[in-house]
């Protein structure tokens, strides 16, 4: 058999990928110093190489990565969140190691150091590779992802039930440095008050949680003949809802339809529903706050002369 078949063996039983180290211990230093000079053996990262036909897919490439820092170390931030499912993978390529264990990144390749962090405790295995929990991912990539993407991801993750805001505080305070830590909780803080997408939280901060309105509810959950729904900003005391709408309500008919239909529900329940737009609650905050508290007050004397 030839070297050449005897490296693809090796590389086959190791998922595709394998360390200089595993290699010497099949072949002699020269004989893998000339597969790699000529070209048989690709490197993908320092002293971790794959054949030379093989297509460096997002699975071979995190395999590799995990190969170069060696034992005690997991995929993380944002490489995390493509193994969650939830982002696609960027690069470079993120792992965290723990504090004591001096593993150098590369270029692609960044290596976080942490103190306390065990493999066995502090990871999961998706797609058969060590990946930190989805909480602590979250937290840790928050400062890495694009700005604008920060707030709707998370929000989207709770909604979806992926992730609690339990969860994600605990995760947090394991991080208290963590860059963007003030906005990071401010949106735990949105999501545990029912915001369910970044125009609920745009919302919230403009115009619902101002000292001029009466303190409301996040996401009410209401019992209709229809089904259960949940209001998007309600005001129980005085049966006042705010509902936002997003593009869909006005370019989906089917979905206007229901929404409308929703509405007529709850007015035969004696509620009062305001729709309003991103548009408005992002250039006019002000006037959707004086709308609401105007609706409020003369419904508070409404039900008080009722």
């Amino acid at each position: 058999m030839t070297w050449k078949k005897v490296f693809e063996q090796q590389l086959a039983a190791r998922g595709g990928v394998a360390s200089r180290a595993e290699l010497l211990r099949i072949a002699p230093r020269t004989v893998l110093d000339g597969q790699v000079g000529r070209g048989a053996l690709q490197r993908v990262f320092p002293h971790v190489y794959a054949s030379r036909d093989a297509v460096l897919t997002d699975q071979l490439v995190l395999c590799a990565a995990l190969r170069h820092a060696g034992s005690g170390a997991a995929i993380s931030h944002v490489s995390a969140l493509h193994l969650w499912g939830v982002r696609r993978l960027t690069r470079p390529v993120h792992l965290t190691v723990d504090q004591s264990m001096r593993r150098a990144g590369a270029q692609g390749l960044v290596v976080h150091r942490r103190n306390g962090f065990e493999v066995e405790r502090d990871t999961c295995v998706v797609s058969g590779l060590p990946v930190t929990t989805l909480p602590r991912s979250v937290v840790d990539a928050w400062p890495l992802l694009p700005l604008a993407d920060r707030r709707p991801l998370l929000l989207d993750l709770v909604r979806e039930k992926r992730v609690s805001t339990r969860a994600l505080r605990a995760s947090l305070a394991e991080r208290p440095n963590v860059g963007g830590h003030r906005a990071l909780a401010q949106t735990v803080d949105l999501a545990e008050d029912g915001c369910h997408s970044e125009l609920e939280a745009m919302g919230v901060l403009n115009v619902f949680r101002h000292h001029s309105l009466p303190r409301s509810v996040g996401q009410l959950r209401m019992q209709l003949d229809s089904g259960r729904i949940w209001l998007d900003r309600a005001w129980p005391e005085v049966k006042l809802a705010v509902e936002l709408d997003g593009a869909r309500f006005h370019t989906d008919p089917e979905a206007r339809r229901r929404d409308l239909a929703r509405d007529s529900s709850l007015a035969a329940l004696g509620w009062v529903v305001l729709r309003f737009t991103y548009a408005d609650v992002l250039r006019d905050p002000d006037g959707v706050r004086a709308r609401v508290l105007a609706v409020y007050q003369a419904r508070a004397r409404q039900l008080a002369h009722g």
